[in-house]
């Protein structure tokens, strides 16, 4: 992964290779991540699950479910780019900052290694 000087993980090309690598293998990772502007958020990810009764919402079994700590959490379809309003609406109910902007790149990284071999 790529880290910042203070050992918390940031983006870049080995982050998204190493979430996407593990997610892939059905293994859940949580990080440490910063913004590199301001913010550390703790995120879980988790991809394919298995799944009883009737889940609301559209969310699916084969999602790839964030959950920032403290924030929020959803299910995101891994086939396609999000965008920062997107993502401002379903982790951080509606606040959209530069911090949502960042993770938005986060999440568009690890979303393009999923669709790649890892």
């Amino acid at each position: 992964m790529n880290y910042n000087e203070y050992d918390e993980v940031i983006n870049g090309k080995d982050t998204y290779k190493a979430i996407a690598k593990n997610i892939k293998n059905k293994e859940s990772i949580i990080i440490g991540w910063t913004d590199e502007i301001y913010t550390h958020y703790d995120i879980l990810f988790t991809y394919g699950v298995n799944k009883n009764g009737y889940v609301q919402g559209g969310i699916q079994d084969y999602y790839l479910f964030i959950s920032v700590m403290r924030i929020g959490a959803f299910g995101f379809n891994a086939n396609d780019k999000k965008y920062p309003e997107y993502i401002a609406e379903k982790l951080f109910n509606g606040r959209l900052d530069e911090s949502v902007e960042k993770l938005t790149e986060l999440i568009n990284g690890i979303i393009e290694e999923l669709n790649n071999e890892c």
